[in-house]
């Protein structure tokens, strides 16, 4: 092989060699600052917790962001409808239905909200609730760490089958002031969370 052509073979790699750096660079600056002009990632404002949240144990989890934000349109409006249910003390004598009514569990729902639910709509909030009756006897018996908790309310949230939102707080006593209270913070929570997506 002549030493031309050696040469003439090194000056090709080197140039091939810097195009591919240039054009790399290009791609680079190109995504970076012109493809993606203005565009940040969306971020979620923190949620500063209420205090009725720290008055006794909470949690709250937030499945869809979006869908959380959408459906308070839904609930403004009055397109939503509740569900609620009973999760009765299975080892002691169980109190729970007899001291409230469903539909006085639901009143207090529409109070919190402000706004009655729609009859006959197509698309609606689902509210979930179940109010769990805490067996004293069983050890395993709650979510939080409250011992001398009554019970608790936990609430789901539902777009279509989609949870949205859930929410559980603790109640110590059977007093329907206490509970309505607790209702309306779940309800406080929920729009608390609602937050822009920036």
């Amino acid at each position: 092989m002549s030493k031309s052509r050696r040469q003439s073979l090194i000056v090709n790699n080197f140039f091939t060699l810097a195009s591919i750096v240039i054009i790399s660079i290009t791609l680079v600056l190109y995504s970076k600052y012109i493809l993606n002009d203005g565009y940040e990632e969306p971020t979620k404002e923190i949620v500063t917790p209420l205090s009725c949240e720290k008055e006794i144990f909470s949690v709250s989890k937030v499945y869809n962001q979006e869908l959380l934000n959408e459906s308070m349109k839904a609930l403004y409006r009055g397109f939503y409808k509740l569900e609620g249910s009973y999760k009765k003390s299975q080892q002691t004598h169980t109190i729970i239905e007899d001291f409230i009514t469903l539909d006085e569990l639901d009143g207090y729902y529409i109070k919190a909200i402000e706004k009655t639910p729609k009859e006959n709509k197509n698309k609606y909030l689902t509210i979930k609730y179940e109010i769990l009756e805490y067996d004293k006897n069983d050890a395993n018996k709650k979510l939080s760490n409250c011992k001398f908790c009554s019970g608790a309310i936990l609430t789901s949230f539902l777009a279509g089958e989609k949870e949205i939102f859930k929410f559980y707080i603790d109640f110590r006593l059977y007093d329907k002031n206490e509970i309505a209270s607790k209702i309306d913070c779940t309800i406080k929570v929920y729009e608390n969370n609602v937050k822009k997506i920036q």
